[in-house]
């Protein structure tokens, strides 16, 4: 058990140093949620509200780590009941009522209770039965070509999902235009009561997730059901892994790297990171006996593993908010599903062992394989120098500079004025290199 322990500590130091150490997370996320919140009220004031998501604004920074964006239209008001209408002002705020009924769960229709004034939308419309209704593949649609036509960068973007891809500069980056709910999906009701229950996630993370409510994203259940919106949890998705402590967060690193490198190693399977995120939101809340600590990260990925045979095995991959949303019911069918059975069983009978076939986790394993005698410090003051944490803090930054970063400078001073919690040596750094610019040079941009 000793032997497993400490090779559990050598992956977990390879990994922080490889992935990122509990201060460079937080460094990255802080950073992008400081722009966020320096810039909404411009963006807002343009027409746009969104939402940074993607791996990178989850912490990581994998080769591979993207980083997509849902905007949304903020006078759009998405209401579950009736009775929400309410809340809105008619004619400031178009009123979208969500319709679940008759439809597979996670999934919805999208009825317009007040006429829009967006060009866009109402060109995504259509009638039924007497009532006008969104069409997932119109708005898809009418928005790729709204991203075409912003930008000589922006018109080889393509269709990918729900979303507007397109290469900038070597990196591929989604856009997924869609609106946005202030209010807890009544299908995902049960979810509050089970995370009460599961003692998982906190009280206050929870109050956090069922407040900021939804989004809905033009995508249907299957290629003809274009009348159909996907109910899409990614503010709740990244505020729970926001709450992991770092041998979690890892262990989601662990599993993304060993579908990658291990999995998909000579044909990429049917399953995706998104997959590896819901079998780690399961397993961290339903099972209590777990010990999320660096001594114990093997075995703790060694169980999210057997989860995903089990699932493979059954068919069943349930949504973590809708758990009757079966996440596997197109993708992990017939031969498919066998084959990938069959080398998920073969891993599995090769053991822990089986991760040396990763070129990254084997280095790790390697390290602490081949000296026997060499000791793995875990405490975060180890793990990187401080010189390394303030060249991350700054690369962060610089990666968000730009003239859009410069064009704003009072957005801070204002926020500042009003903001009554304190804010984190990280938020203001970041807040002062976006503004941080002469007034003359300032003034210039923006004219």
């Amino acid at each position: 058990m000793h032997h497993i322990s400490r090779l559990s500590e050598a992956v977990y130091v390879g990994m922080c140093r490889y992935v990122g150490s509990p201060t460079e997370v937080r460094i990255r996320r802080e950073v992008t949620d400081t722009e966020e919140v320096v810039f909404r009220p411009v963006r807002i004031m343009r027409g746009f509200d969104r939402m940074i998501s993607g791996s990178h604004r989850e912490g990581f920074s994998l080769k591979t780590s993207d980083m997509d964006s849902m905007l949304w239209l903020p006078d759009h008001k998405v209401i579950c009941d009736l009775s929400q209408i309410s809340l809105y002002h008619i004619p400031q705020h178009t009123v979208i009522l969500m319709e679940c009924e008759d439809l597979p769960p996670g999934f919805t229709r999208l009825k317009m209770m007040t006429p829009s004034g967006n060009q866009e939308v109402k060109s995504s419309c259509i009638h039924l039965n007497g009532e006008i209704y969104i069409s997932s593949l119109l708005f898809r649609t009418t928005f790729l070509d709204f991203t075409r036509s912003i930008s000589t960068l922006c018109r080889s973007s393509i269709q990918h999902g729900p979303c507007a891809t397109l290469n900038l500069y070597g990196y591929e980056a989604d856009f997924a235009y869609c609106f946005q709910s202030r209010h807890w999906p009544i299908e995902a009701l049960p979810w509050i009561q089970r995370c009460q229950l599961k003692n998982w996630p906190s009280e206050r993370v929870l109050s956090a997730i069922v407040n900021e409510g939804c989004h809905v994203v033009p995508i249907g259940s299957a290629p003809e059901r274009d009348r159909e919106w996907r109910v899409s949890f990614s503010g709740a998705e990244q505020k729970l892994v926001y709450s992991m402590n770092h041998c979690q967060f890892l262990c989601y690193g662990l599993l993304k790297i060993f579908l990658k490198e291990v999995i998909d190693q000579n044909n990429p399977s049917c399953l995706c990171s998104y997959f590896m995120k819901s079998i780690l939101f399961w397993v961290i809340q339903c099972d209590s006996s777990l010990h999320w600590v660096p001594g114990n990260l093997l075995f703790c990925f060694w169980t999210c593993f057997k989860v995903l045979i089990s699932w493979v095995y059954k068919g069943e991959c349930p949504n973590f908010f809708i758990p009757q949303n079966n996440m596997f019911r197109v993708k992990v069918v017939g031969q498919a599903q066998v084959s990938l059975f069959e080398h998920l069983y073969a891993l599995y009978n090769r053991g822990i062992p089986c991760l040396l076939i990763s070129p990254t986790i084997g280095r790790f394993l390697n390290m602490a394989i081949l000296h026997g005698m060499l000791t793995f410090r875990t405490d975060a003051n180890s793990l990187i120098s401080d010189v390394i944490l303030d060249v991350c803090l700054y690369e962060e930054i610089h990666n968000l500079e730009g003239v859009s970063m410069r064009c704003h400078c009072n957005v801070y001073r204002e926020h500042k004025t009003k903001c009554l919690n304190p804010m984190s040596y990280i938020m203001v750094k970041s807040m002062k290199r976006c503004t941080d610019v002469p007034w003359r040079e300032c003034h210039s941009v923006t004219e």
